[in-house]
């Protein structure tokens, strides 16, 4: 319902769920990150592009994962559909035609008022989730007792601080239950280990994007398929629904251009982060950002302009605007990590590169003239 009202007018699209791929095949090699790297960034920029969305080999469904009696890391970078896939499992769950007694508690844990550091189990689903009416005692021993016929999601963890929470995950509570875990890459080594199975979300593949945008926009749907920079970002349903909704306006300004796509994204992404809701208020909060961002475009103009899509440094503190990276985490040694960051979406950094070109018209001359050469020739997008 919350998606269902970024669309104006009557026609507000029935957002069920898209398949989206999951991958089983654990994490990637240290190595291999690296040769995907390098091998990504000799690529064309149509290639590169494409790599971004991801190929759906052998589909993994809801229903195979409400099935399983594994325990279950999802992990995958913002708005890439974690929320959604276990909320269409909880739905799958409460429509299956079975006279089995079991239990299916869903926590959101980015709401950590919440979760209080000493709470009981009892405080846990009685408190946080939902008590019943009479024989509560009676419903408590079950569960206890019959730990195989309980699944219980974390839908957004990010430590182990509540010791309730922290037992569950390490089976000290409910041994036998079933743990469904989602998080970000970056959170991950905290609770992946041989009890769980580690799956990575990875979004929506090309027929997905295609279902996605014909059930949000219908005959409108061509404009974002004909253009390779919109049809690459919908991989990631949160870039789908945005592009969604700026395509399905009924009224004036209508977007024409990709430039204006992507002002609405970041407008949106800077909303949602920041939690300004009034036009007024985002408009003002972007204007004291302002030294931030430029620095974001910055080191997105030196990164395309070195074609590459690495940054060693972040260019600032700042959470909100650095949302538009993620990190990238390589094991070099046993003791030793290294970490770059890269953006959401290649074409993401372009656009701030874009940014910080208009910022410096001294440079738009030099950029004009290296994107007639061989060597610097991708620098026509940024233009």
């Amino acid at each position: 319902m919350a998606n269902k009202a970024l669309f104006v007018g009557s026609n507000r699209p029935d957002l069920s769920y898209t398949s989206l791929v999951l991958d089983t095949q654990g994490n990637i090699c240290p190595s291999k990150i690296k040769k995907l790297k390098s091998k990504k960034s000799k690529m064309s920029r149509p290639k590169k592009l494409r790599t971004y969305i991801p190929e759906n080999k052998a589909e993994t469904s809801p229903s195979d994962l409400l099935k399983t009696d594994e325990n279950i890391v999802l992990v995958g970078k913002p708005g890439i559909g974690k929320t959604a896939l276990t909320q269409e499992m909880l739905k799958l769950w409460t429509e299956r035609d079975s006279e089995e007694l079991d239990y299916m508690f869903y926590f959101d844990m980015r709401v950590t008022s919440e979760f209080t550091k000493n709470m009981s189990l009892e405080d846990l689903l009685f408190s946080v989730f939902s008590e019943p009416d009479t024989g509560k005692e009676e419903v408590l021993d079950d569960i206890k007792n019959n730990s195989d016929k309980v699944t219980i999601i974390f839908d957004g963890i990010t430590d182990l601080s509540s010791s309730v929470v922290q037992k569950l995950v390490k089976k000290d509570l409910l041994p036998d239950a079933k743990i469904i875990i989602t998080c970000r890459p970056d959170d991950e080594d905290d609770f992946f280990s041989r009890d769980f199975v580690r799956m990575e979300v990875k979004g929506f593949s090309e027929q997905s994007i295609k279902t996605y945008l014909s059930a949000t926009l219908g005959q409108e749907r061509k404009k974002v398929l004909s253009s390779l920079e919109l049809l690459t970002l919908c991989h990631v349903p949160e870039y789908a629904l945005m592009v969604a909704a700026c395509f399905s306006s009924e009224d004036p300004p209508q977007p024409c251009t990709i430039t204006e796509v992507y002002i609405n994204i970041v407008r949106f992404c800077l909303q949602t982060n920041s939690n300004k809701t009034k036009t007024k208020d985002l408009n003002s909060f972007i204007n004291n950002k302002g030294k931030e961002l430029l620095s974001l475009a910055q080191v997105a103009f030196q990164a395309t302009e070195g074609k590459t899509v690495n940054l060693t440094e972040l260019p600032c503190e700042d959470s909100c605007v650095l949302s538009f990276l993620k990190p990238l985490v390589i094991k070099v040694a046993l003791t030793e990590r290294e970490t770059t960051y890269v953006f959401l979406h290649y074409t993401m950094q372009e656009f701030f590169a874009a940014m910080w070109l208009l910022k410096n018209p001294d440079k738009v001359k030099d950029v004009f003239q290296q994107c007639l050469t061989q060597e610097m020739k991708h620098l026509r997008h940024l233009i």
